[in-house]
């Protein structure tokens, strides 16, 4: 427990945080007077209606409840926030006080990142992956922390964004261990259902700076109701419901994660996942024929990286055919990042870079 109240800011925990109506209720209402609410349903527009004009539970129990079944773990290290994106800003909120703390990342990586840190007023510590292999330099990461011991949180994607492998598990627990009490090690999951490995908020019992976010948006299919899960020690969830905005998920967005869950909802996503894995490893093979293809990276995800000759070339022809592409050239040598479609669409890729079954 030490260990992780040391590295929170001291404001946080003087603070006093927001406390809304739904909070605030001891019990359940039959009549709701207390938060200012319309009592009448909106406008009908094709959506179910019911209770969209009453605030939500700012962290619905029976959602808690289900992914604590699903993870394994007790309701009081989970949390619920819009996206994995909320959750990365308030970790940086919640353990950099501006202009003193930093995180460090390893790049290339998912930028939002560094995003959070900026709008925080915190630093950035880079350490590049391991050239060829992706793979993190657990050395120099530890060499930078002991040179910086402002670095409060460490954040490891895996697997990565844009380079689609999953990082070694045995370097992040080290990182993990040799870091407790002196940073935050932060997984980002986000594609990890795809890899067919394990989740490390298995190892939480073991490592309390460990911090895993998951999301419902990149494996089962919700990326427009925004769902992020976080997974840490019980104190660092405490702490994210200090700070976490009064209601982050809204009616219908917890309609749909409590439909998605649900067994058959799993057991759909479980599909989907799969038809997905079995395409990415077709496509691969297709686009290792392609001249104009120097590489196709290994994948662990739900996209593709590979290396081209003239990225915006490639990129700017797909576009006029109406097919979007992502130019990763700027983190990555002649990179280009696709995400595996439908068969359909992506028959139609692979087509329009005249290959051919």
């Amino acid at each position: 427990m030490d260990d992780i109240v040391s590295l929170v800011r001291p404001e946080i925990y003087a603070m006093r945080p927001y406390s809304s109506a739904r909070v605030e209720a001891e019990q359940p209402a039959r009549i709701h007077l207390d938060a200012n609410e319309n009592p009448y349903p909106p406008y009908p527009g094709g959506i179910e209606q019911e209770g969209l004009n009453r605030y939500p539970e700012p962290q619905p129990p029976s959602l808690l409840r289900r992914f604590a079944e699903i993870y394994g773990l007790p309701v009081e290290q989970l949390f619920l926030s819009r996206g994995a994106d909320e959750a990365i800003d308030l970790l940086v909120r919640a353990f950099c006080a501006a202009g003193r703390d930093g995180i460090l990342i390893t790049p290339p990586t998912f930028v939002m990142y560094e995003t959070a840190a900026a709008i925080q007023g915190a630093s950035v510590h880079r350490v590049p992956l391991l050239p060829g292999s992706y793979q993190l330099d657990a050395d120099a990461m530890l060499a930078a922390c002991d040179a910086d011991p402002g670095i409060k949180l460490v954040f490891v994607c895996s697997p990565n964004n844009p380079t689609a492998n999953l990082m070694d598990r045995a370097s992040v627990l080290r990182l993990a261990e040799r870091l407790c009490g002196r940073a935050m090690v932060v997984v980002d999951e986000l594609y990890l259902d795809y890899s067919g490995r394990p989740s490390l908020a298995a190892d939480l019992a073991e490592h309390p700076n460990l911090v895993v976010v998951r999301s419902l948006s990149k494996e089962y299919s919700l990326a427009g109701e925004r769902c992020g899960i976080t997974l840490a020690h019980a104190e660092v969830v405490g702490v994210l419901r200090r700070i976490m905005p009064p209601y982050p998920l809204t009616v219908t967005a917890i309609r749909a994660i409590g439909a998605a869950v649900s067994p058959e909802g799993l057991a759909h996503g479980r599909r989907t996942i799969d038809r997905i894995v079995a395409e990415r490893d077709r496509v691969r093979h297709a686009l290792a024929q392609v001249p104009a293809v120097i590489e196709v990276f290994p994948s662990d995800a739900n996209f593709l990286l590979l290396r081209t000759e003239d990225p915006q070339r490639l990129c700017a022809a797909l576009a006029a055919q109406g097919i979007r592409l992502r130019d990763r050239s700027n983190v990555i040598d002649g990179g280009v990042r696709l995400s595996i479609g439908t068969p359909e669409e992506n028959d139609e890729l692979l087509r329009a870079l005249k290959l051919h079954d």
